[in-house]
């Protein structure tokens, strides 16, 4: 019931806000509610509510987050469990973020992060920099390095992934997790099971596959 009340009033205060904002045309604020108001086009500052990251305005516009993204968001956990990011449409995108994001729910697939990331997952567009995710990361891109508990899936990755579960269509660097899969691997494999379609690099592990041979401990 608490929670249910603190929503309803967060969005009350949410729309006393946007009301204002509706008499001029703002472009840029220093400190913003999200979700932010369709009138405004970038924070240069910080950014706090129940996901500008995650719930996209319909605006037809590219907003910016430059700075502290701040989400405590209490329904997070429940957003990710009827999340799925396979079924997410990923044309466009409605959000980039410059800085640091704190979540406790996490990124929509149309979102670009730039930065540092520490959420309960993370299903973005593209990720550059650090991302921390609870459970899992899920992007088109990734430049950096990635860590999760459960799992990694991403389509292009240039860094590092560190999860249980590393999945990838293109990989450059490095995999580490229990099972390690990259369509086409250039880098380092090190788990319990790796493989690898198409490999030009060293896979480490109990059990290693690629396109050339499958061996026990070390296979290139």
């Amino acid at each position: 019931m608490k929670t249910k009340i603190l929503v309803i009033c967060f969005f009350l205060l949410q729309e006393a806000i946007y009301a204002q904002d509706s008499l001029t045309a703002v472009k840029s604020k220093i400190v913003s509610l999200t979700p932010l108001s369709t009138k405004v086009k970038e924070v240069n500052g910080v950014a706090i509510g129940l996901g500008g990251s995650l719930i996209e305005n319909h605006a037809g516009q590219t907003q910016k987050i430059n700075g502290l993204n701040l989400e405590p968001n209490p329904l997070g956990f429940l957003m990710w469990m009827f999340a799925d990011p396979a079924k997410q449409r990923e044309d466009g995108t409605f959000l980039i973020v410059n800085g640091l994001t704190v979540s406790t729910s996490g990124y929509g697939k149309k979102v670009i992060h730039h930065g540092v990331s520490v959420s309960l997952y993370n299903y973005g567009k593209k990720v550059s920099g650090i991302s921390a995710a609870g459970w899992a990361n899920s992007s088109d891109r990734g430049n950096g390095v990635l860590i999760s508990v459960m799992g990694n899936d991403i389509a292009g990755m240039e860094g590092l992934s560190v999860s249980a579960f590393n999945t990838s269509e293109k990989m450059q660097g490095m995999q580490i997790g229990i099972y390690n899969y990259s369509n086409e691997m250039n880098g380092v494999q090190i788990g319990i099971i790796n493989r690898s379609k198409k490999m030009k690099g060293l896979q480490i592990g109990i059990w290693n596959r690629n396109d050339k041979r499958s061996l026990p401990l070390i296979n290139f």
